[in-house]
């Protein structure tokens, strides 16, 4: 399907990931994958529901402010509570004590450290991943290579977080799927193929999207 990965910047990747919102308030986005095949994106998957952040998406999105970022990103590593991830990205399974940092004052900003104490603002991974949401988590590498304190942190594709009567709910900044949809999604991704994640608003794309 031409036109609708081409005008985002991808770099060289052969799989995208594209999250589209209404718009930017939104916090419900459609959730679509494509894969470049003899120079044409094909779509693979979707287009189904996904959750973004509770304040809907920003391009200049900050630590804590509910948001996902708008942009391009690549997807480089997956952790979970999962014995394992049938994907060619590299997979660590969650142990006790591991702590995804997102107090800006820290030197291990958005990295993932052990850390038995895992105090808030840093994500007890094993907590999380314990009640749903990280049975696998795609690691985005927003702000990741060289962390920028404050511009946020732990940005991930994961599963539906439920409120008490079942329903799924917004994220703090990442996107997420129903289990079944990222169970797939993860199957798929391929580390040859250098997968990205787009979030964009709807308008930027052509109709047949």
């Amino acid at each position: 399907m031409r036109g609708v990965v081409e005008s985002f910047d991808v770099r060289d990747a052969k799989q995208v990931v594209l999250v589209a919102v209404p718009g930017g308030s939104s916090t419900t986005a459609r959730l679509a994958t494509y894969e470049l095949s003899d120079g044409r994106w094909l779509r693979v998957h979707g287009p189904v529901t996904a959750r973004v952040g509770r304040n809907g998406v920003k391009s200049d999105r900050r630590e804590g402010d509910g948001t996902t970022p708008l942009g391009s990103f690549g997807l480089v590593e997956i952790f979970g509570s999962a014995r394992r991830a049938e994907s060619s990205l590299p997979y660590r399974k969650v142990r006790r004590g591991d702590c995804w940092i997102s107090d800006v004052t820290s030197p291990d900003y958005n990295r993932r450290v052990r850390d038995p104490s895992c105090r808030a603002p840093n994500e007890n991974l094993w907590r999380i991943s314990r009640s749903g949401p990280y049975e696998w988590a795609v690691v985005s590498d927003f702000n990741l290579v060289e962390p920028i304190p404050g511009k946020g942190s732990a940005i991930f594709l994961h599963v539906n977080a439920r409120d008490a009567m079942g329903r799924t709910k917004p994220t703090s900044g990442c996107v997420s799927v129903s289990r079944s949809v990222l169970s797939r999604v993860v199957r798929w991704l391929d580390a040859t193929k250098y997968p990205r994640l787009v979030v964009t608003v709807r308008r930027d794309l052509p109709a047949e999207w």
